[in-house]
C-alpha cells in the first residue's frame, strides 16, 4: 500500500546478531501485597492478603461466627472499611479469637474461604498457635498435617471449610471441617505418584488420626491427634 517491503516482526527480547537479554521475573503489585501484609500485621481479628489473580483485597474474620465473615474490597482503605462494618454486625468476642476453656484446655478455630492460596495463610496461622502455645516440638509435622487435611478439604470438599485446634492436659488435635459429601480415603500408589499421599502423611506424622460424619449436616471432620507428655515426663521419641 505505502511502497515498502512487507517484513515480519520478531517478538521476544532477543533478535538475530543481538545478544539474549535476560529479563527478571515480575512481581506482581508489590505495593498493594505490602498494603495487606500491614493490615495483617495490625489488624490480629482478620487474615488479610491480596489476591493478584483478582485484584482485590481479602480479609477473613479468625473469630467463630455462624457463617464465614469474609470481606472483599478494590482498596486497602476500603476494605478496613468493611471490616468495621462487619465487626459492627457480628462482634468477635472478648479476649480474641483464642479464648480460655474452663478446664484449662485451649482451642482456635477459623472458618475459611473454599480457595487454595488460604493455605498457605493457614500455615502460618497453625505455626504462630503452636508457639504461642509452647508446643515448639510439634510445629513442624502439626503444620504438614494441617496442610495436608484443609488442601484436601477445598480440593475435594465443599464449603463451609473450619479450621480448628486444641490442646488438652495432655493431647493436641488438628481437625479441618467441610459440608462435602466425599469421604476421604488412602490409595495404593506405586513410588513415583506425586499426589494422593495426603492421608499417608497424615497416618505417618499423628499418632491417631480419624473421619467424624457431621450429625446435623452433610459433611465431615477429619482429624489428627498427637499425645503431649504429662509434666515431669520424659517425653517418647
Amino acid at each position: 500500500m505505502n511502497g515498502r517491503e512487507p517484513h515480519a516482526r520478531q517478538s521476544g527480547r532477543h533478535r538475530r546478531g543481538v545478544d539474549i537479554a535476560q529479563v527478571d521475573s515480575r512481581s506482581w503489585d508489590p505495593a498493594e501485597r505490602a498494603a495487606a501484609e500491614r493490615l495483617d500485621r495490625i489488624e490480629p481479628a482478620w487474615t488479610v492478603w491480596y489476591g493478584p489473580g483478582t485484584r482485590c483485597f481479602h480479609a477473613v474474620a479468625v473469630w467463630p461466627a455462624p457463617e464465614p465473615l469474609i470481606v472483599r474490597a478494590r482498596t486497602a482503605d476500603e476494605l478496613r472499611g468493611l471490616m468495621r462494618e462487619a465487626e459492627d454486625t457480628t462482634p468477635p468476642p472478648q479476649g480474641g479469637p483464642m479464648p480460655d476453656i474452663p478446664d484449662d484446655s485451649r482451642t482456635v478455630c477459623w472458618d475459611l474461604p473454599h480457595d487454595l492460596p488460604i493455605v498457605g495463610k493457614a500455615r502460618a496461622m497453625v505455626r504462630e498457635t503452636l508457639v504461642a502455645w509452647e508446643l515448639c516440638h510439634l510445629v513442624d509435622d502439626v503444620v504438614l498435617v494441617a496442610d495436608e487435611l484443609l488442601a484436601n478439604a477445598i480440593v475435594h470438599g465443599e464449603p463451609v471449610v473450619r479450621l480448628s485446634l486444641w490442646a488438652g492436659a495432655d493431647e493436641f488435635r488438628v481437625q479441618v471441617t467441610d459440608r462435602g459429601a466425599g469421604q476421604p480415603r488412602q490409595l495404593a500408589l506405586d513410588a513415583e505418584a506425586v499426589h494422593g499421599r495426603g492421608l499417608a502423611i497424615v497416618e505417618a506424622l499423628a499418632h491417631d488420626h480419624g473421619v467424624t460424619p457431621l450429625s446435623d449436616h452433610p459433611g465431615k471432620t477429619v482429624w489428627a491427634r498427637w499425645h503431649l507428655p504429662s509434666h515431669g515426663a520424659p517425653s517418647t521419641p
